[in-house]
């Protein structure tokens, strides 16, 4: 009798001791985007879950920016060797999706998480009905300026540009010859002609789309010819911007306060406010014909785990990349918006917008932001629409004959 109740009392014990004793570890990969001064940030993340969940190991492995990021993503997914979890850019899902290598997430998603990330985020990681992925790092277009550039070419810098006719007066002023040697060494602005991202704005302003509701892409629009050639216009007619540097050159330039202002991702807020040697001031982006216009972009958590075990584990860890107190720090210490309603309403970012008031910019620019089209050969086409800026920008190139050649290249991809 006495044997029998110690056996029914050792079964009780194992019962209740964690499966995670029993269980072999599951370990999973972890690609990212996330480099520079977000690295550690993100390791940090990684690493405080695998203390609070025993039985799941994730190792994160930075796999270089978005786009040489893509291309290992697309080079794996030949090889049926894709990560476990990934970040992957909004703009990048359909190549997943519309190849069947990624399965929709929507019976894996908690209730509380569906409630409290706002709709239209969800719409950045939905197709057809079904959810991909979980928003992640989301960013939006955002108008940088040197205060201390304003000051010296006796600007009040409390009275940024509101549009795009403000920007080119002040920028004739900001857009000088500092050392007397007779070459303007000191320019108003760039932008940043990295394919449909740079121009979006300018072309939803203009009151233009990229795509038409079939999804074909429309790069010779009376509105996109217009968009191309009032950039053209700042360099070459009011000689605002710089004919010949290219975009790393522009981002050096603004380091040395050499660019008084410019386009900048929000996710650049606080590594410009930590390293930059003079003050940055952030306002909303400037308008054009009445219209206000930004970029939502950034990029969502995908699993590609298909096993039961490995997938229940990798949406665990997604959740716990997006809960509220992992959205807040990516907000405070990167510069992306908090993707959780709990987040942008909660009193510590209320008081840290406060402090910080370039961060709340990031926050009420959502009220006019839109997202990049999606599109299974959004790389290629970005590549596309990315070589004709090059030419019409720092060859002078006529637009509309640019577009046109544009418009024929991307046909060609859909024949």
């Amino acid at each position: 009798m006495r044997m029998r109740n110690l056996v029914f009392f050792v079964v009780i014990l194992l019962l209740l001791l964690p499966i995670s004793i029993f269980a072999k570890e599951i370990e999973l990969t972890f690609w990212h985007s996330l480099g520079f001064h977000v690295k550690q940030l993100v390791e940090d993340m990684v690493e405080e879950y695998n203390r609070s969940t025993p039985g799941v190991k994730v190792n994160p492995v930075f796999q270089g920016l978005y786009e040489e990021m893509q291309v290992k993503m697309m080079a794996s997914a030949v090889t049926r060797q894709l990560p476990d979890v990934a970040q992957v850019q909004f703009e990048y899902m359909d190549a997943y999706i519309d190849n069947g290598i990624v399965a929709p997430i929507d019976d894996w998603v908690t209730l509380d998480l569906r409630e409290d990330i706002p709709e239209n985020f969800w719409e950045l990681v939905s197709k057809n009905g079904h959810i991909y992925g979980i928003p992640f790092a989301v960013s939006t277009m955002v108008f940088f300026y040197n205060e201390n550039a304003f000051r010296e070419a006796g600007l009040d810098p409390d009275k940024p540009p509101e549009t795009w006719d403000d920007v080119i007066r002040l920028g004739k002023i900001l857009t000088r010859d500092t050392d007397g040697d007779g070459q303007i060494d000191t320019y108003a602005m760039m932008f940043w002609a990295e394919g449909m991202y740079g121009i979006a704005p300018f072309l939803w302003e203009m009151g233009g789309r990229f795509a038409d509701e079939s999804g074909k892409i429309l790069l010779t629009s009376p509105e996109m010819v217009k968009t191309i050639s009032f950039l053209k216009d700042l360099v070459y007619k009011y000689r605002i911007m710089p004919q010949n540097w290219t975009d790393w050159e522009g981002g050096q330039a603004f380091l040395r306060g050499k660019l008084a202002m410019g386009p900048f991702t929000s996710a650049a807020i606080s590594y410009g406010e930590q390293n930059l040697p003079w003050k940055l001031r952030i306002v909303k982006m400037p308008s054009m014909n009445g219209i206000r216009a930004t970029a939502l972009s950034g990029s969502s958590l995908m699993t590609f785990s298909r096993k039961k075990k490995r997938m229940r584990a990798s949406i665990d860890f997604m959740h716990f990349m997006v809960s509220k107190k992992n959205t807040i720090r990516l907000h405070k210490d990167v510069g992306y918006v908090p993707v959780r309603l709990s987040a942008i309403k909660s009193l510590e970012i209320r008081a840290f917008h406060k402090e910080k008031p370039n961060f709340k910019v990031a926050v009420e620019s959502l009220d006019f932001a839109k997202p990049l089209p999606r599109n299974t050969e959004y790389f290629k086409i970005n590549e596309i629409i990315r070589d004709m800026l090059q030419k019409v920008i720092l060859q002078n190139s006529d637009p509309e004959i640019e577009l046109k050649k544009a418009q024929e290249r991307v046909d060609e991809l859909f024949e």
